[in-house]
């Protein structure tokens, strides 16, 4: 079976990543190249094959939602379709959902896929199509619009759980998030939740790992209970469904 993930940036793909190899038993391939992602990385488990790729934002993220119907569409082989199609992005603003959804919608109509019924959130739909062979082919979409509760949020984890393990870290995350929290009082730069929760993730591996020591915040990564977020989200569960 072969899976797409589309994130946001960079960042999301790294830590979904690490969720993925620590809670769901993926190992990880290479680097790939693919649909003109700005970042993209595969795992791999036994026979399955996951994709992970960051499309540059949330107002990207139907592009290449299209690039990857397409290329389903333009498939000759079994093996060049994706059967699982995962968007990962969070609610950061009144609306963010039914927007996600409406440009979803008009992305599959688009590209002549059908599906089964309404897009909901957290939910599987299933999609078929013709591929380039005029086979009739079936995948499932799902897409995941994560609620935006700081507590929720992948960085947020993360930095709680480093907290709990170094009083020392704890203290440099604490000092760290009150200077975030006050650093902007105009709201010029830091105007969303999103890049607050970013800002904060930041400023401590800035600290952490300034020197860009990749090996070191690799092992931080790796230390982090990552089984544990599922209890946070209850939507990363459904991750488990690409094996």
């Amino acid at each position: 079976m072969k899976s797409i993930i589309l994130c946001e940036g960079g960042t999301d793909l790294t830590l979904i990543q690490y969720f993925m190899e620590k809670a769901n038993n993926w190992k990880y391939d290479r680097h790939i190249k693919i649909l003109g992602l700005d970042q993209s990385k595969q795992l791999k488990n036994e026979e399955n094959i996951l994709i992970i790729g960051a499309t540059g934002g949330c107002s990207e993220i139907p592009k290449f939602f299209s690039k990857t119907l397409k290329s389903n569409r333009n498939s000759a082989i079994d093996t060049e379709i994706f059967n699982n199609i995962i968007i990962v992005t969070d609610r950061d603003e009144v609306g963010t959902f039914e927007e996600v959804k409406e440009k979803i919608s008009k992305e599959l109509e688009a590209n002549d896929i059908s599906y089964q019924k309404e897009i909901e959130n957290d939910k599987w739909i299933n999609c078929s199509c013709l591929d380039g062979k005029k086979d009739l082919i079936n995948f499932r979409v799902l897409l995941l619009v994560i609620p935006f509760e700081e507590k929720g949020a992948l960085e947020t984890f993360l930095l709680d759980a480093i907290s709990k393990k170094d009083s020392y870290d704890k203290e440099i995350i604490n000092k760290g998030n009150i200077f975030v929290d006050n650093i902007d009082k105009e709201k010029r730069y830091l105007n969303k939740r999103r890049y607050i929760t970013k800002a904060k993730f930041d400023v401590y591996f800035s600290v952490r790992t300034s020197a860009e020591q990749f090996t070191e915040r690799q092992n931080i990564l790796r230390n982090i209970n990552w089984e544990e977020y599922e209890e946070i989200q209850e939507s990363f569960k459904k991750l488990k469904d690409l094996i």
